[in-house]
């Protein structure tokens, strides 16, 4: 389970990849990831989700955290989900809130 943060400066994205469980155990891990970023120029946020394997309630609670952390005018786009948590973020209503790719 890891996490890493890279910013496209030329792009102005900021992508967080999260590898492994998206459980609580990441929970400052994910927090420390953005927090940085709030109140930043940045308002393009990607959440690579591509080799999680497992999310759990938590995870969505991070996500929602984190949105209302950077603010209602921060685009963030959850890219990468497999079926299976694809199907857990529309059924949670994340579409509402995030892009989903």
């Amino acid at each position: 389970m890891s996490i890493t943060v890279t910013e496209h400066k030329n792009k102005g994205v900021v992508e967080i990849s999260v590898v492994g469980s998206f459980d609580f155990s990441l929970f400052n891990d994910f927090r420390e990831a953005y927090e940085q970023f709030v109140g930043s120029p940045y308002k393009h946020f990607t959440i690579d989700i591509e080799s999680v394997e497992y999310l759990d309630s938590a995870a969505l609670g991070m996500l929602l955290s984190m949105k209302a952390s950077l603010g209602e005018d921060v685009e963030v786009k959850i890219e990468g989900a497999n079926g299976f948590i694809r199907n857990i973020l529309m059924i949670s209503r994340f579409d509402k809130r995030f892009t989903i790719v």
